[in-house]
């Protein structure tokens, strides 16, 4: 087991692993060109996201199936259980960190306490998670439970996560009973092996959202698109943290890298034209009505507009050009923004994509704003 990361001056990687054919970007082309979501195809992709210097590999998950266009062309689709698909990918590689998604409104704390004390003390050290209140109704219907409003589930959230800290630290038996949660007794062992605990992640940018963060997290993915952005959430989460803790902002992202100028800009526009509207529209009907970020972002544009920025990977930050023209952006977040991390999408995931990242890395190697995972004392 190796320590937290101890060094600010470098950033760390995760790879967004894919939870359907195609994710942010819902180009029907994509979802050709993109492999079928066998085990083999996931292992060998996480193998190589491990051998090209991710520190990380970050499963999205939610439950409902109500989608049936995005599903029928795998938008969003298929998409495998977050930690099921954790403890396969954990068995099969070596030294990369795997952040699963386990909601806290769908479950209880002993679930999550002992998959996740399972899931880290069988990996020695290498998950984390990813803490969502969910944001939809249909998956509120799927367990038989009434919606939630939003800034009561992250009230609960809060309960919830104290509760399974607390199993996952004491040794003797917990009696606890909260104004949501009951729990007695303890469960068995293995407890987690990371101290103080696992990684916590979570995605919230409502005001209810940035505030669980900064009481409970380690990263705070964003949708910010530019420096400003994530400078303004620097801000917000300093002015709640008070120097008490160290939470860090880290920006979700789209890469595309191709060696040549114009070349990467060619290959989005191409996928662009064959844009799913209707999974899209789907898509976007969730997010855009419940995603405080999202929403947010589009408040300016009609529903259609929205929608489509929405499924053309604009909500995200665009990695998207040769080698040089990424690591630049990426030098330049590091240097003038409070991000320790960044998680990247690759809209035509495969081996062969992952590994043109690899030059990326490389100049941020000389830059001195990353250093292979396999050569730290640290993870994460």
């Amino acid at each position: 087991m190796k320590p937290r990361k101890q060094n600010p001056d470098q950033l760390g990687f995760g790879y967004f692993f894919p939870t359907g054919r195609t994710n942010f970007l819902y180009s029907d082309e994509a979802a050709r060109r993109v492999p079928d979501l066998t085990s083999e195809n996931l292992i060998s992709l996480a193998r190589t996201a491990e051998d090209v210097g991710f520190d990380s590999l970050f499963i999205a998950d939610n439950w409902s199936g109500h989608q049936r266009v995005a599903e029928q062309f795998g938008h969003q689709s298929p998409a495998y259980h977050a930690s099921l698909l954790a403890m396969a990918l954990l068995s099969t590689t070596q030294h990369i960190g795997v952040i699963s998604t386990l909601h806290t409104t769908h479950h209880k704390p002993a679930h999550v306490a002992r998959m996740g004390a399972t899931l880290d003390a069988f990996s020695k050290g290498r998950w984390g998670w990813n803490v969502v209140t969910g944001f939809s109704a249909a998956e509120a219907a799927l367990f038989g439970e009434e919606f939630i409003e939003h800034d009561l589930r992250y009230t609960m959230a809060a309960e919830f996560v104290d509760i399974v800290l607390d199993l996952w630290s004491e040794h003797e038996p917990i009696d606890i009973d909260g104004r949501f949660y009951r729990a007695q007794g303890r469960i068995k062992l293995p407890r987690p092996v990371q101290q103080p605990t696992p990684p916590l992640v979570s995605a919230g940018a409502s005001p209810a959202g940035i505030e669980f963060a900064s009481k409970y997290c380690d990263q705070l993915v964003t949708l910010a698109t530019t420096e400003a952005q994530l400078q303004s959430l620097d801000t917000k989460l300093a002015n709640l943290t008070q120097g008490l803790r160290t939470v860090a902002p880290t920006p979700f992202s789209m890469a595309i890298v191709r060696p040549g100028d114009g070349e990467a800009e060619e290959l989005y526009n191409q996928l662009l034209t064959s844009l799913n509207r209707d999974a899209t529209f789907e898509i976007a009907g969730d997010v855009l009505g419940s995603i405080e970020s999202a929403r947010a972002m589009f408040n300016k544009m009609g529903p259609e507009q929205a929608a489509l920025a929405f499924g053309s990977g604009q909500s995200v930050m665009q990695l998207i050009g040769t080698p040089e023209q990424v690591a630049a952006k990426l030098i330049s977040i590091k240097r003038n923004t409070g991000s320790t991390n960044v998680l990247i999408n690759f809209p035509l995931w495969n081996d062969t994509e992952l590994r043109t990242f690899a030059p990326v890395f490389d100049i941020l190697r000389e830059a001195g704003v990353w250093s292979p995972p396999q050569t730290r004392d640290y993870s994460w």
